[in-house]
């Protein structure tokens, strides 16, 4: 099976920059920042490959680099080196980096979704639930209302969104309802990639369990990739198949998500491992 996206050396500094950071073997100190001028290194020689249908996981500390690699797939975040490779363009396999600004439009809004810890990021506190979904469809130049409206209430329904609440404003719904209507967002346009940035975070526990299984009910219905952002391993555990560990920009390590933590192999992962389990 080929890749439905792939990273290259990805690299994102955050500053000036200077040779030393800006080269193919940066050194950071602490804290990510380059030793010579003083630039966060947030990323660097981040390369892996995603398949379709496929749950991916990056977990690390804050400030490890997984949430900047999310922002250069969605291309929010520019970048400063590497490519991103993605199949599903229908002229064939593109570096995403380098398309026209009506094509990364395209991208953002149908082929890619995208769920954030934060709901202010993602949803627009000033109109109403359905309002947010059907935005998106709208900005897909989506333009009869009837079959808008009825896409958006079935999804509501999948994402177990009451109707009584459709009208409501994200402000009015509970932290877990304001990341249902985020997952209804992201999926309204049948995208190929999912990007979840720890989107159970800040969550009471039970009401993270019930995302977490929606989620992973979502995954197996669709056969939707995902690419699952979270410190938290054992979230990592529960939905994704592999792994990707990062620490200081870096990828330092990576593969099935059981064999990576039942046999961690670096002293930072079992680091990460443990603390989960205390």
């Amino acid at each position: 099976m080929n890749p439905l996206l792939s990273v290259h050396n990805l690299k994102k500094i955050y500053g000036e920059g200077c040779d030393d950071c800006m080269g193919p073997s940066p050194r950071p100190g602490p804290d990510n920042l380059c030793p010579i001028c003083g630039s966060i290194i947030a990323c660097t020689d981040v390369t892996f490959d995603v398949y379709p249908g496929e749950v991916l996981g990056i977990v690390g500390e804050s400030g490890s680099g997984k949430s900047t690699v999310l922002g250069c797939i969605n291309l929010t975040t520019p970048v400063n080196g590497g490519e991103i490779l993605y199949s599903r363009l229908q002229s064939g396999i593109r570096n995403i980096l380098e398309v026209d600004a009506q094509t990364r439009r395209t991208l953002q809004n149908i082929h890619f979704g995208i769920v954030y810890q934060n709901p202010h990021l993602g949803l627009n506190f000033s109109i109403s639930g359905e309002g947010n979904v059907a935005e998106r469809m709208l900005v897909a130049d989506s333009r009869n209302f009837a079959a808008i409206q009825e896409k958006v209430h079935n999804l509501f329904e999948r994402v177990e969104l009451s109707s009584a609440r459709f009208k409501d404003y994200p402000i009015n719904y509970s932290g877990g309802m304001q990341q249902r209507v985020q997952i209804a967002k992201a999926l309204i346009n049948a995208p190929s990639l999912i990007l979840l940035d720890e989107p159970t975070g800040g969550l009471d526990v039970s009401v993270q369990a019930k995302i977490l299984d929606l989620i992973r009910s979502i995954s197996r219905e669709l056969n939707v990739a995902m690419i699952m952002v979270s410190h938290d391993i054992q979230v990592i555990r529960l939905l994704c198949k592999r792994i990707i560990v990062m620490k200081h920009g870096r990828i330092i390590e990576s593969g099935l998500t059981d064999r990576v933590i039942d046999d961690p192999q670096q002293a930072y992962t079992q680091t990460l491992v443990h603390s989960t389990i205390q």
